[in-house]
């Protein structure tokens, strides 16, 4: 059974006056662009200057330099934290509570489970990172499922209280972080002991951690056998999961009419003009294609009987990129030709500006399938799926190096 236990967390001295969440926290670093950076940055005391450093030794040093001038502070007893994010999608608001604390680490396949593939060069710059900060400086996000929706009533608890900081996050998110009451830690702790986790963001951050652990000698005390994670529940109406669609780039040029053309051994391919086009995707593994003058729905002419096969994200990948388009494992993973995002919009008026190639716009894959998925053993393309909103880096710190 896993694991779940409150930690010493360091964090950043609220009260000082230099110090503000809103400048302070920022996005995760897999989403932030070079210029994204360079904004965040101006604030000394960003948590990008040490989680998106100019080099690992600085992200070591400057570290160090935080906790001698208590810029961040440790907590006196282990915590677990809950932290409120409220957002608005579809029209509705939505509050999605998740906790934090630390998880025993364990591989994969028993009580821990992957959804997604994942990029070496990812994990190997978070190895680096890692072992010069000897710490976690952002969570991992885990998924669980229950019904009962303990977390959720813990938080409403927490409500009577003012939270230890509020701050906003891009796209309209509001969150608010208190400390849970240590009253509720035995709970907490109970409630994850018979459940499964599944990692929603973060694999290339879990696979670093448990490799980092393998790499040390066994001791009576190893911070390193837990990971910092927030575990948010697949039952509470505040989860929400948006596909991740495929931009094409300028990089290599593709004939899509002779695409289209071979794509009609494996969909019917209709054209679509209208404005709502997207709303005909009834099916989760259905495909738009969307050219500058023109959209394609792909419908799979013999879907098959396994999970895999409701999946958009996996059928665009075994038949359209690779048999059709002829694409092969390093071109994909190379993140040259292809690009991720979550953004329907902006995505289409790029490609019909010409800025962007062709995008393929997919469905979100339903939590039921991605359960059923993780505990067969399976794994789906690289993102496959986008658990919004993104969760913050910089609220908690995990470091046992000190």
């Amino acid at each position: 059974m896993p694991e779940f236990k409150p930690l010493h967390f360091y964090s950043y001295d609220w009260s000082r006056s230099d110090i503000d969440a809103e400048q302070v926290i920022s996005p995760p670093y897999d989403v932030l662009s070079s210029d994204d950076i360079q904004t965040l940055s101006r604030n000394k005391y960003n948590v990008v200057h040490i989680d998106s450093p100019d080099s690992y030794d600085t992200a070591r040093e400057l570290l160090q330099k935080w906790i001698q001038q208590e810029v961040l502070t440790i907590d006196e007893q282990p915590r677990f934290y809950i932290l409120a994010s409220e957002y608005r999608t579809h029209g509705k608001s939505r509050t999605r509570w998740g906790i934090m604390g630390g998880l025993r680490l364990e591989p994969f396949g028993h009580n821990v489970f992957p959804h997604e593939e994942t990029y070496p060069k990812a994990k190997e710059d978070r190895l680096n990172l890692m072992q010069a900060t000897q710490g976690q400086l952002s969570p991992v996000f885990g998924v669980y499922d229950d019904p009962g929706q303990s977390v959720e009533t813990i938080g409403e608890k927490c409500l009577e209280q003012e939270p230890l900081i509020t701050f906003a996050q891009e796209d309209g998110v509001f969150n608010r972080l208190w400390v849970v009451p240590a009253e509720f830690n035995d709970q907490v702790q109970n409630l994850i002991q018979d459940k499964k986790i599944f990692i929603a963001d973060g694999h290339h951050r879990y696979e670093t951690a448990l490799q980092f652990m393998h790499n040390q000698n066994p001791g009576d005390s190893a911070p390193w056998e837990y990971i910092f994670v927030y575990l948010s529940n697949i039952s509470s109406p505040g989860l929400e999961i948006f596909p991740y669609h495929r931009t094409v780039s300028m990089e290599k040029r593709f004939d899509w009419k002779a695409i289209l053309n071979s794509a009609g051994q494996y969909f019917d391919v209709i054209p679509k003009e209208t404005p709502d086009f997207l709303q005909e995707m009834q099916r989760t593994d259905m495909i738009m294609l969307c050219l500058p003058h023109i959209n394609y729905l792909f419908i799979p002419r013999n879907p098959g009987n396994d999970i895999f096969d409701r999946i958009g994200a996996w059928v665009l990948d075994r038949l359209l990129l690779r048999k059709v388009m002829g694409m092969d494992d390093s071109e994909l993973a190379s993140e040259k030709y292809l690009h991720y995002t979550h953004e329907e919009e902006q995505t289409l008026e790029k490609v019909k500006k010409g800025e962007l190639q062709a995008a393929f716009l997919l469905q979100p894959v339903p939590i039921k399938i991605m359960q059923e998925a993780c505990e067969a053993g399976r794994v789906m393309p690289r993102k496959s799926t986008f658990f919004y909103p993104k969760l913050p880096t910089g609220m908690l710190f995990y470091l046992w190096g000190r």
